[in-house]
Parts: C-alpha cells; structure tokens; sequence
C-alpha cells in the first residue's frame, strides 16, 4: 500500500503538534521573561523591605524591654533583650547580603554602629539602676538610649524607602516586557492557528471525498442497484473499502436472483397467516416499538399500522397494566407468560399470551403479543356460578326447614319411647348437615373462582384461628374418644389473611382428620415459624392415604375411596384459598399410620 491512510493522518497530526509546539515554546519563553523580572522585583526588594520591617519590631521591642526593666527591675526582661538579639542579628545579615539599590549600603552601616552602641549602653542602664535608682536609668535611658533608637528607625525606614521607590520604577519596565510577551504570542499564535486550519481543510477535504463518493454509492445500492459499483479514487484503506464493497454488490446481486424470491413468498405467506387470525396480536421489539399488528388489532383498537408502527405502545395502547405485564416479560427474560386483563370498561376480557422472539444466538429480537378473546368463556363461567347459587339457595331454604323439623322431633317425647323412630330422626338430621355442607362447598368454590379478589384481609393471631376452630368439634370428638393435643410455638407472628376464609381451611382438615381416625385416636393440630412463613397442619393416626392417590388428593371432586363420604370439594377448596393467600399446602401420608396436612402462608408480620 503506497500511501496508507494510516500514514496520512500521522502526517497531518504531526504536523499540527508541531505547531503546537512552536506557540507552548514562545509562550514558555515569555513566561520565563515575566517571570524573571518578577523574581528579581520580589526576591531582592520585597526582601529588604520585610528584613527591615522585622528589625524595626525588634528594637521596638527591645526599647520596651528597657524601659520595663528599669520601672520593675525584672531580669525576666533582660533575658527577653538578649533573645531579640538574636533575630536582629539574622535579619541584618540578611540585609546585609541583599544590597541591591544605591544608599543601602550606607544605610546599613550607621545601622551597625547604631546598634553595637545600643546594646552597649543597656549595660551602662543596668549598672545605674542598681546604684542610683529608677530615675537616674530613665534619665540615662532618655539622653543615650532614646536617640539610638530613633537613629535605627530611621536608617531602617531609609532602606524600606529605597526599595519601594525601587519597586515602583520597576513596574513600568515589567508591564512594557509583560504586554510584549502577551501580544507577540497572541499573534503569532493566531498566525500559526489559521495555518493550520488552512492546512488541516486541505488535507481533511481530500481523505474524505473518497468517503463522500463511496457513501453515495452504498446510497444506490441501499435503493436497490447491486449493479452499481463504486468508483475506486484512491489506493489506501478507503480504496481497498470501495473494491470490497464492489464484491459485496455483486454477490449482493447473484443472491438476489438466487433465493430474494423465494425468501419474499415466505415472509407474505407468514403476513397473510399473521392477518387472518381473528384475535388480536402485536409484535414490537425490544424498545417496545410496533412492529407490525393484524388486521384485528386495527379494528379493535381503532388504530392504523402506517401510524402505529414505529410508534412506542404506550402512544397507541394507553394501558398501564399491559405495559409493566409486557415489560415485565421482557425484564426477566421469561419465554412465555399469559394474564387475563379486561378492556373497554370490562366489556371485553383478554387472556394475553406472551412470547419472546429470539435468534439463533438466543438474543432476544422482540415480543408476540396475542390477545385471546375469552370474553364469552367468562360469561359462560358466570352463567355457571349463577346457577350453582341460585340452586344452592333455592336447596337451602327447603334443607333449613327440614332440619328445623329434624331438631324439633328429636326433642319430642316420641324420641324417648320409639328406638327405631329415634335412627330414622337421626338419620334425617345427619344427612340434612351433610347435604348442607355440601351445598355451602359449592357455593364457596363458586364465590372464589368467580372473584378471586374477595379476600377480606387482616392482621390475626394463629393461635385464635386454631381455638375457634377447635371449639366446633369437641361434643364430635368426645363422640369418638379422640385424643385431641394443641402444639402452637410460643409468641408468634400475626398473619396477614382473611381470618374467616383460613377457618374454613383449618375446619376442613379437622374434619376430615376426625372423619379417618379410628375410634381412641388421636390428633394433634399446632403451627409454628419457619424462615418466611408460618406453617399450620393437623395431624392423625387413622387410616392414611396411599402413596398414588397423595398427587391427586387436591383436584375437584376426587376421593381417594369412592366409599368414603363427601364430594371431592373440601381439599381443592382448601388449596385454592391458600393458593390467594400466596402460600402453599401439601400432604405426609403412610397408608395405615395416619396423615399431616400442612399448609404455609406467607409471613407478612415482620
């Protein structure tokens, strides 16, 4: 490859870094100069002017040790003298190495020999104030000491003057140097700037236009011409591109006339199949965008494909619940999934199936959704709970009656004197609860599979739900001589249920644990914490059921022992309610030991 677009544009990098490098080096180079003068302006005068302002603080306070000496006589002032001694003598050494203007150098030597004759006569103070007394060294101090001090202050301001007046001729220098730095890098950066914009259009324009000529013919190709080809400018990447693309085409174009028919009659076959089904269905990808919908969804949903696809559902669809059930699908990656939602002010009931689209690699494409139309099964599951109930009570009303009527002959003196109208009375009694629990099953099964949302729910204590049900079968088990035994763990949890509801479960399985225990028997009912749940169960040593009736015992109207009494309705009711409840119930059984019958709900207490 002779000229690589690789190497082109290092090129033209290189060369703009260049000119980078020439601005950072003359704008480094000015700084330095600005920064030169600026050290020599603050290192040298500004350190003289702060050298001198430190001594002129010393001897002030040295002057004041002095005359506190001599008012109190406290050596501790002495000392104190002696101490600023020393850091007078660091600053004047200091000055004294940064003499750089002209009468400094005067000036710091009167400071010298001002100050060898100040620490002199502290001295001559010291031995007067011992001898004469406080007004002979305040004397003393005021005749030799006082104009001392004055002549170091002055000495001292001389030199802080000189360097200001130093200073201040400096600035005008400084700022001529400073805005001739600014001013030739700002030109000269602006020079170096548009040359390489110059530079970089030239070269930019002419590594594109190949680009612009290629994007043209893929344009073509793109409408349909695979017999277009691509002119090749060029003998770098972008030419060998252009020959690659032109191969492309043209097995674009052999496929075309090869298999493009044929793939075409199968995408309109799957079209023409898509549309004349007669529910419902949407497909949208992975951005919840339509994709396509049948001729159903138009007429349902009064809405047109040319402005729904591409359009987010939400745009055409304004159903929350659907969206967060699709999204929900999408989310968790679930294949399939289906809810029953109703639509239109429930005057249309949809049971909506949804189904993943995946590839080959098992990435997910998009989303079937099909709107089952179940609208007239669930008027036929409502006809049906109508008329369950509507018999039911038109049964109950006679049963009452009947058993009302049982009850009153039972009290009658008759009972006493004939044994065998006693059996028939009983009999009569008997069978009456029997046939009336069997119509109240009916109609609770009915009440839950119609509306499954009537749950009254609260917050009630496990122990309380067992003991009322308990109470309804001592007079049954005293019949029976069964043992009866509480195990309830200590302290727990409320549950969050429908109390009455959760009776009729726990009545159910006491009932039939009763029913198949033999007589002497004994049943143990209790509940205790497990992890998130609370587990209720009732337990016998009757007659137990076999291991291939045990998967089966939970299905409407199955009795393991086509003999035994009842309908087949009192442990699916059971699981149902627990079902609602969103926990779960199962059976332990050993044919001929006895069963447990335990069921958990959620703990929902915490």
């Amino acid at each position: 490859m002779k000229n690589s677009l690789k190497l082109k544009f290092i090129c033209l990098f290189l060369a703009l870094l260049f000119i980078n490098f020439i601005i950072v080096g003359i704008s480094l180079f000015n700084l330095f100069e600005v920064k030169q003068d600026t050290n020599k302006l603050v290192s040298n005068n500004y350190d003289s002017i702060q050298t001198s302002n430190k001594m002129i603080q010393i001897i002030d306070e040295e002057s004041q040790d002095i005359i506190s000496y001599i008012n109190t006589k406290n050596p501790v002032f002495i000392r104190n003298f002696y101490d600023t001694n020393n850091s007078f003598h660091e600053n004047y050494l200091s000055e004294l190495n940064n003499i750089t203007e002209e009468g400094e150098s005067s000036a710091i030597k009167q400071i010298n020999t001002d100050y060898s004759a100040f620490l002199d006569s502290l001295t001559n103070i010291i031995a007067i104030r011992d001898s004469k007394g406080k007004e002979a060294a305040l004397s003393q101090y005021t005749e030799q000491i006082q104009p001392l001090y004055e002549g170091l202050t002055k000495s001292l301001r001389k030199i802080i003057n000189i360097n200001d007046t130093a200073i201040v001729n400096q600035k005008d220098s400084m700022k001529n140097s400073i805005s001739f730095s600014i001013n030739t890098t700002i030109g000269l950066s602006i020079f170096l700037i548009l040359v390489g914009l110059a530079f970089s259009k030239r070269y930019i324009n002419k590594f594109l236009s190949p680009l612009y000529s290629l994007h043209d013919d893929i344009i073509k190709t793109k409408e349909g011409d695979f017999t277009h080809r691509a002119e090749i400018l060029s003998d770098d990447e972008i030419g060998i591109l252009a020959q690659e693309f032109n191969n492309m085409s043209e097995k674009i174009g052999q496929f075309q006339h090869s298999t493009f028919g044929k793939l075409l009659d199968e995408k309109n076959r799957s079209l023409a199949i898509l549309k004349s089904i007669s529910d419902p269905i949407i497909v949208l990808d992975t951005n919840y965008r339509i994709v396509l919908l049948n001729d159903e969804s138009e007429n349902y949903f009064k809405i047109s494909q040319a402005q729904a696809v591409g359009r987010h559902v939400l745009e055409t669809l304004t159903y929350g619940e659907l969206f967060d059930f699709i999204s929900n699908v999408m989310d968790n990656s679930l294949e399939k999934d289906s809810k029953i939602m109703s639509f239109k002010n429930n005057s249309t009931v949809f049971k909506i199936n949804l189904s993943l689209i995946k590839d080959n690699a098992n990435k997910t494409n998009g989303i079937v959704v099909y709107f089952q139309n179940i609208t007239e099964i669930k008027k036929i599951e409502k006809l049906k709970h109508d008329l369950i109930s509507s018999l039911s009570h038109e049964i109950k009303t006679p049963l009452t009656s009947i058993m009302m009527g049982a009850s009153l002959l039972e009290d009658s003196e008759l009972m006493e004197s004939n044994t065998n109208f006693n059996k028939i009375v009983s009999a009569i009694s008997e069978d009456s609860q029997k046939l009336l629990n069997l119509i109240n099953n009916f109609l609770r099964y009915g009440q839950l599979e119609s509306d499954q949302k009537l749950l009254n729910m609260s917050f009630c204590s496990v122990e309380d739900i067992i003991n009322r049900s308990v109470d309804e079968y001592y007079s049954l088990l005293e019949n029976k001589n069964i043992e009866l035994r509480i195990g309830i763990q200590r302290n727990l949890t409320e549950v969050y249920v429908d109390e009455e509801k959760i009776g009729w479960v726990l009545n159910n399985l006491l009932s039939n644990a009763i029913k198949y225990t033999r007589n002497f028997g004994t049943v143990l009912i209790g509940a205790y914490e497990n992890f998130d749940h609370i587990s209720i169960f009732v337990k016998d040593n009757g007659i137990g059921i076999t291991n291939e009736y045990q998967t089966r015992i939970f299905e409407k109207f199955f009795r393991a022992n086509s003999e035994s009494e009842g309908t087949g309705l009192g442990l699916a009711l059971s699981k149902q309610i627990v079902e609602l409840h969103g926990g779960s119930i199962y059976c332990e059984s050993q044919y001929g030991l006895g069963s447990i019958f335990t069921f958990e709900l959620p703990n929902k207490g915490d």
